[in-house]
C-alpha cells in the first residue's frame, strides 16, 4: 500500500484542482469582470486525483477498483513512476506474470525508488525484489543510498554489511573488508551488543577464522561483565565452536550472575546433553524446571525432551512424575501440560491415569479433538466405559464431521448391548464426510454388527458387502460376516473365503481361526475343522502345539501396504464382540471333536463350556447325553 507521505502530496495537489477554479469565479463575480478562461487541469493532476480514488478503494478492501483505477492513471500519465511501482508491486504477486513481466516490473519498481531515495517502503520493496531475483549489485546500492540517507539508523548499514558478506562467498574478496569495515563502524557507536556481535562471528565463521571469533567474544566479555545474557551468549558461541570447556565456564558466570536465572541453567542443559554428560544434565533439568524466570514453553520443551529420552527407563518413572508435578504447580492452568502428562501414562501402559489428565486438559481446553480422542481410548484401556460413551458422545456433539466418536460411541452401546440406541447414533454420522476407503469400510462394517443383533441378518449381510468391497482388509466385517453367515448356514462358500482370509492376514488370532473351524464344519469338513479348532485352543494357550506346524489356508493373496494413519485411527477402536467367543470356542470343539470321533474330548470341551456358561439349556444337554444336538 503506498506510505502516508505520497498519499498526503496526491491529497494536498487534489484540492489545488477542485479549488483552483472556485478561486476564479469568485473573483470574476466580486470584481465584475469579464469572464476568464478557466484553467484546465493536465492529464498528469487528473492522474494524481485517480491514484487519490485507488488509494481509498485499497483502504475500503475493493481491490479490483484499486487495480483498474491504476491503470485510469496510468494511462493518463505513462510516465508518473510512482504509478508504475504500485501496478508493478501487483504483477510481482500475480502467478500469471513471466519472467519477462517480472523483469519489467522490476525495473519500475526501481524506477519508483530512486524518483525517492528517502522513501523506506519504496526501498525495502526494491530490496526483497532485488534479493529473491539475486541481484545483489542492486541490492548493495539501494542499502549503500538508504544508509546514506538515514546515517542514524542501524538497518540498512546491516543490511549492507550481509550482502557484502554474500558478494564474497560468491567469490568477491574485497565485499569482506567492505563487511568488516561497517561492523566496525557501528560498533564504534553503539558499543558492545550481542545482535552485532553475533553478525561479526558469523562473517568471521564463513573464513573459519577462530582466533577472530574468540578476540569478538573477549570484547564482549570486557564490554559487558556483568551481563547475564552476554555470557550466556558467549558460551553458546563457544559450544557452537566445539569448545565446551570454554562454554561451561561462561554459563557457570551466568548463573553466578543471577542463581535463579532459567535461561542459564537451560544453557548448561543443553551443553550437557550434547556432551552426553547424563548425571549433571539429569541435574540441571530439575534445576530448570524449578526455575521461577525460565518461560513456560523452553520449560515444556525441555520436558518433552527429557522425557521422549527417558520414559522407557522405569528407574526415572518417579522423578519424571515429579517434573510434571512440579511444572504443573508452578504453570497451573497449561491444557497442553495435561494433555502430555496423559500421552506419558498411556505410553507406560497406565490407563486410568492417563484419562484424569487428559480429563483436566479437555475442561482447561475443550477444542483439541485429538486430546478428546486420546481420552476416549484411555477411557476404554482402563474399563471404564461409562465415562467412555459419555465422552465419545459427547465429542461426538462437538465434532459431528467426525466418524472416529460416534463409532467409537455406537461400539460401546452395542459392548452394553443397547443395539437400537447404537443405530440410531451411528446413523447420525454424514457418510459423505468420510474421508478414506477404511473409515468408510469400518462405518458399514460396525453397522452389520449392529443390524445383525438387532436380528436384520439380510441387512447387515449387505452392510458387510459393503464393507468389504470398501476394504478387502477389513478383518473384522470379514470373520464377522463369515461367522453369522455359518450360523445361519448361508452362503457358506463366501463365508470360507472371508474366513481365510481373516485367518491368513492373522495366523494366531483365536477368534478367526475359531470363525474359520466353525465354517469348515458347516461344510461337513470335519478334520479340517478339528486342525483349525487345535489351532485356536493353541493360540488361547489352551493345548501344546503339535511337532509339524499347523499351515494357514491358502487362498487368494491380499495386497500388502502401509496402513495410513487414519486406519490405525479406526483400528484403535475394537470391534464389540458380537458372542462370547471363550465359551464358543469351547462348544465348537467339543462339536468338532465329537464329529470326527474323540467323543471323551467333546465331553471335556462342552463341560469347558458349561462352566463359562451354565445357563445353556444345549450345552447342558450335551454334557447329560454325552453326545451332539444341533441347535
Amino acid at each position: 500500500m503506498p506510505p502516508d507521505d505520497r498519499r498526503n502530496t496526491v491529497r494536498f495537489r487534489s484540492l489545488h484542482i477542485i479549488l483552483l477554479p472556485l478561486a476564479f469565479a469568485f473573483a470574476a463575480a466580486g470584481a465584475l469582470a469579464a469572464s476568464t478562461d478557466l484553467e484546465v487541469a493536465s492529464d498528469a493532476d487528473k492522474a494524481e486525483v485517480i491514484y487519490l480514488e485507488a488509494v481509498d478503494a485499497y483502504e475500503d478492501g475493493r481491490y479490483d477498483d484499486y487495480y483498474m483505477l491504476l491503470r485510469r492513471a496510468r494511462h493518463l500519465d505513462p510516465s508518473d513512476p510512482y504509478i508504475n511501482g504500485e501496478i508493478a508491486e501487483l504483477k510481482t504477486i500475480s502467478p500469471l506474470t513471466d519472467s519477462a513481466g517480472r523483469d519489467e516490473a522490476y525495473r519500475a519498481i526501481r524506477d519508483r525508488y530512486y524518483a525517492d531515495v528517502t522513501n523506506y517502503h519504496y526501498a525495502t520493496v526494491l530490496a526483497e525484489m532485488a534479493k529473491n531475483m539475486r541481484r545483489y549489485d542492486d541490492l548493495a546500492n539501494v542499502w549503500q543510498t538508504l544508509d546514506s540517507v538515514y546515517p542514524d539508523r542501524t538497518d540498512p548499514a546491516m543490511n549492507l554489511a550481509s550482502v557484502y558478506l554474500v558478494q564474497y562467498i560468491m567469490g568477491d574478496t574485497a565485499a569482506y573488508s567492505r563487511c568488516m569495515a561497517i561492523y566496525d563502524r557501528l560498533q564504534r557507536g553503539v558499543g558492545a551488543d550481542i545482535g552485532l556481535s553475533s553478525h561479526k562471528i558469523r562473517a568471521y565463521g564463513v573464513r573459519r577464522d577462530t582466533a577472530a571469533v574468540v578476540r569478538e567474544l573477549e570484547f564482549l566479555r570486557r564490554s559487558a561483565p556483568s551481563d547475564i545474557d552476554a555470557q550466556i551468549f558467549i558460551g553458546a558461541t563457544y559450544a557452537q565452536f566445539a569448545m565446551p570447556d570454554s562454554a561451561l565456564a561462561y554459563f557457570n558466570r551466568a548463573c553466578d550472575i543471577d542463581s535463579t536465572y532459567g535461561p542459564a541453567y537451560l544453557s548448561r542443559v543443553e551443553l550437557f546433553n550434547m556432551t552426553g554428560d547424563s548425571i549433571a544434565y539429569d541435574r540441571e533439568v530439575f534445576r530448570a524446571m524449578e526455575s521461577p524466570n525460565l518461560e513456560f514453553g523452553a520449560k515444556f520443551k525441555l520436558l518433552t525432551d527429557y522425557v521422549v529420552k527417558l520414559y522407557s527407563d522405569t528407574a526415572q518413572r518417579a522423578r519424571i512424575a515429579h517434573m510434571f508435578e512440579t511444572l504443573q504447580e508452578l504453570n497451573p492452568g497449561e491444557a497442553e501440560l495435561h494433555a502430555f502428562y496423559g500421552a506419558y501414562n498411556n505410553e507406560i501402559d497406565r490407563p486410568a491415569e492417563a484419562a484424569e489428565q487428559y480429563a483436566y486438559a479437555i475442561a482447561l481446553d475443550p477444542s483439541k479433538p485429538e486430546v478428546w480422542q486420546a481420552l476416549v481410548m484411555a477411557y476404554g484401556r482402563s474399563g471404564d466405559a461409562v465415562r467412555m460413551l459419555a465422552s465419545a458422545r459427547e465429542a461426538a456433539r462437538r465434532y459431528p464431521d467426525d466418524v472416529y466418536f460416534p463409532l467409537v460411541a455406537s461400539n460401546a452401546l452395542l459392548v452394553e448391548n443397547r443395539p437400537a440406541e447404537a443405530l440410531a447414533l451411528l446413523d447420525s454420522v454424514n457418510v459423505s464426510a468420510l474421508q478414506g476407503r477404511e473409515k468408510e469400510s469400518f462405518y458399514h462394517g460396525q453397522r452389520g454388527d449392529i443390524l445383525y443383533r438387532l436380528e436384520m441378518p439380510d441387512s447387515a449381510f449387505a452392510e458387510y458387502d459393503r464393507a468389504i468391497n470398501c476394504n478387502p482388509e477389513n478383518l473384522g466385517a470379514l470373520n464377522n460376516a463369515a461367522y453369522h453367515m455359518a450360523v445361519r448356514g448361508v452362503n457358506l462358500a463366501r463365508a470360507k473365503l472371508y474366513a481365510s482370509m481373516a485367518v491368513q492376514s492373522e495366523p494366531d488370532n483365536s477368534t478367526y481361526l475359531d470363525t474359520y473351524a466353525w465354517v469348515l464344519f458347516r461344510l461337513g469338513e470335519y478334520d479340517q475343522a478339528k486342525t483349525y479348532i487345535d489351532r485356536t485352543l493353541v493360540a488361547m494357550g489352551l493345548k501344546t502345539a503339535p511337532d509339524d506346524s499347523l499351515s494357514v489356508p491358502s487362498g487368494d493373496s491380499l495386497a500388502s501396504g502401509d496402513i495410513s494413519p487414519e486406519t490405525d485411527e479406526i483400528n484403535d477402536i475394537e470391534a464389540a464382540d458380537v458372542r462370547e467367543p471363550n465359551s464358543e470356542i469351547y462348544d465348537h470343539a467339543g462339536d468338532i471333536y465329537y464329529h470326527v470321533g474323540d467323543r471323551a474330548e467333546a465331553v471335556e470341551m462342552w463341560k469347558a463350556a458349561l462352566k463359562l456358561d451354565p445357563e445353556n439349556k444345549l450345552i447342558q444337554k450335551k454334557v447329560r447325553q454325552k453326545r451332539f444336538f444341533a441347535e
